[in-house]
């Protein structure tokens, strides 16, 4: 092998090695899925009647099926005794529209009462589920 090749390799190698660190960075950082887990979920006020009324339900989350923060998401829900449903959008294209029209950016979202929550933070999912009196008490 000669100087140049060897310069040639050290600088694919280096630029995967960057590449891969960036992009790990942007998908960390993007708040795509459920903002890294906690902390950085977003909690917004609106009128989600629309919602309710095209989901069929009055707790409504919008998820991803691979998203590991929606498993949680809804492993809490399950835990409460939440009655939702779930607006899966990479298996649905209804779903994806509706979360389209949403401008839904972050998985999980959920809208429970007048608020939604955007990314996943289990605090603050409690808080929101007991806030509206979404907890069921469980079967005897």
């Amino acid at each position: 092998m000669n100087f140049k090749s060897i310069m040639t390799t050290i600088l694919v190698v280096a630029l995967a090695l960057g590449l891969g660190v960036g992009a790990g960075y942007l998908v960390r950082n993007s708040g795509l899925l459920g903002n890294g887990g906690g902390g950085g979920a977003l909690v917004t006020q609106g009128d989600y009647s629309s919602v309710y009324a095209k989901a069929g339900g009055d707790v409504v989350m919008y998820s991803l099926s691979t998203c590991p923060f929606c498993k949680q998401a809804r492993a809490v829900l399950e835990k409460q005794n939440v009655k939702f449903v779930e607006r899966i959008i990479d298996q649905d294209k209804d779903a994806k529209l509706e979360a389209d029209g949403l401008k839904i950016k972050s998985v999980p979202t959920l809208y429970i009462g007048d608020q939604s929550l955007q990314g996943y933070d289990e605090a603050k999912l409690v808080e929101l589920i007991n806030a509206h009196g979404k907890a069921a008490k469980p079967a005897a």
